[in-house]
This record gives structure tokens, C-alpha cells and sequence, in this order.
């Protein structure tokens, strides 16, 4: 993310400082090994990272941090310190190499190996002396799976707030978050509601932009039709569909790999949920909102 700003003033020659851009990726790590230089508090957060990702992490270094030897002892045999100096030896093996020693001459010369022999290195001291940077992330939960988020800039703490506040905008507001890639599996998720949009909790209209079904009593709200794509199945039960058929269609839908939201009254929940059980459907419940003017 790059942002310009204009300067009223007079033109201040400075010297270019060396950036990082290129091409945002996903690597896989599982089962790969990372090779951790430095064993520091910045270099633990990020082994932790890599385990997550699944890599075997090799820690280098003369000195370990009592909370790097904690994590290689929870970890296992996914991480291994080996308590001494750098070598290029240790560059034989690593898939990535993250280097934080604290010492700006040891951080360049494991950069510099790295380049020469085409190893991604992430350099947390001097971001320019590395091939790759870990971005910010965050994730947004939907029924068919966590969608993730990475932002990267040239200001890792304005990364962050901006992942979070992409998040937060999407657990509100989740436009864009259903799946276009159909499972092999659907799912099914009653909510509890009195038919207008504007009162839904936050989860059930996370559910509602995740669908590919709508199914509601009576005519579906207008307000939120206006927010979903164009291209989400609505049955209006009643008009469009008798009540006695709707769990057959909409175990006919999930058996079909669709994402299935059933919006019913709030005092009518544990009724459509009995006749959904009888279907044999796992579906969760969202309770909602009992409309007071109502």
C-alpha cells in the first residue's frame, strides 16, 4: 500500500531509500523448513507464525530467549535450536530464512547469502536487505471457511490497524464473503428474525452474505434483498414455495454443496427447528431479534 503525499513546500533533494515492492503471495510452509536467525522476542512471534504455517523451524543462535526455549519445547520436533553462531552451512537446507540477530552486520551478511543463493529471507531489522516481508493479517470467519486478510506497507503498525479495521468493517458490513467455489458439502444455519433486515444480528448477517439460499416466511425485505448478489436463490415460503416442503428443499439444496440461510420469526425458532431435525440436517442457530412494534 503505497499513499503519496504532496509537499506545498520548496523541493528537498533526499537520498532514495530502498524499498520492497513486488507481488503479494501465499506460500505454502507445511512441512517445509524455515531457518529462524536469532532468537529474540521479534524472532519467536515469528517462529510462532511459521509453526502455525505448518514449517519445521530451525533456530540459529548464541544466545535463546527463555521464551524460545519454552515455545521449542512446546513445538516438539517442529522446532529445533541449535545454540551457536551462524554459518552459510546452515543455508543448505531452509525453503526461508528470517533473520533478527539485532546485529545490523550479521542481518546483512545472512541477507546477502541468501540473495546469492536464491533463498526467500525476511529481514525484520532492515526490511530493504530481504526478498520477502510478512505482511499484517487477520481472518473473517464464514460457514465455508476463514477468509484471510494481509496488508502490507512500508509502516508495519498502520498495517496492522488497517487489517483490523478491515475485519471489523466485514464482521459489520460483510459484503463479498460467500463462497464462489461450491464444496462438496453444503450447510444450513437458521435465524431467528421478524423479516426486516435492519434488525438481524451481526452474525446472522454474516450468514446472510456467506448464502447461497434465503429462505424466509412471507416476502423477503427489500432492504436486504438490495445487499446480497444477484445471483442468491430466495424461496419466499408461501408464495413461492408451500410450508410443508420447505426442509425437503433445503436438505435437497445443502446435499447440493449450497450454503442455506432459513430466516423464520423469533417465536416461531424452535418449531421450523424441529421440523429441519426431522430432515436429519446439522444446522446451527442464530437466535434474533423479536420485533417490538410488532
Amino acid at each position: 500500500m503505497t499513499i503519496a503525499f504532496a509537499d506545498a513546500g520548496p523541493a528537498v533533494e533526499r537520498s532514495a531509500a530502498p524499498t520492497l515492492d513486488g507481488l503479494p503471495l501465499t506460500v505454502g510452509l507445511s512441512a517445509r523448513e524455515v531457518l529462524v536467525v536469532g532468537a529474540g522476542p521479534v524472532s519467536v512471534r515469528r517462529a510462532e507464525t511459521f509453526l502455525a504455517a505448518g514449517a519445521v523451524v530451525r533456530v540459529v543462535a548464541p544466545r535463546v530467549d527463555p521464551a524460545m526455549a519454552d515455545l521449542a519445547t512446546r513445538a516438539g520436533g517442529q522446532l529445533v535450536v541449535v545454540t551457536r553462531n551462524f554459518t552459510p552451512a546452515d543455508l543448505d537446507t531452509p525453503w526461508m530464512v528470517h533473520v533478527a540477530t539485532g546485529d545490523p552486520a550479521v542481518d546483512a551478511e545472512v541477507a546477502a547469502l541468501c540473495e546469492q543463493r536464491r533463498i526467500w529471507c525476511v529481514a525484520a531489522g532492515d526490511a530493504a536487505l530481504g526478498s520477502v516481508r510478512v505482511p499484517a493479517r487477520t481472518a473473517v470467519a464464514t460457514p465455508a471457511g476463514l477468509v484471510r486478510i494481509a496488508v502490507d506497507s512500508s509502516d508495519p503498525r498502520r498495517s496492522v490497524r488497517v487489517g483490523r479495521h478491515v475485519a471489523r468493517s466485514l464482521a459489520t458490513a460483510p459484503a463479498g464473503l460467500r463462497a464462489r467455489r461450491r464444496p462438496e458439502a453444503g450447510w444450513l444455519v437458521l435465524v431467528g428474525g421478524c423479516g426486516d433486515g435492519d434488525l438481524l444480528t451481526v452474525r446472522a448477517r454474516r450468514f446472510v452474505h456467506a448464502a447461497d439460499v434465503l429462505v424466509v416466511d412471507g416476502a423477503a425485505d427489500p432492504g436486504l434483498l438490495a445487499e446480497i448478489d444477484d445471483d442468491v436463490e430466495v424461496i419466499e415460503v408461501g408464495s413461492t414455495l408451500p410450508v410443508d416442503a420447505v426442509a425437503r428443499v433445503v436438505a435437497a439444496r445443502c446435499a447440493a454443496g449450497h450454503g442455506v440461510v432459513r430466516i423464520v420469526a423469533a417465536d416461531a425458532l424452535a418449531e421450523r427447528a424441529g421440523e429441519l431435525r426431522s430432515t436429519g440436517l446439522e444446522f446451527e442457530i442464530v437466535p434474533g431479534v423479536i420485533d417490538g412494534g410488532a
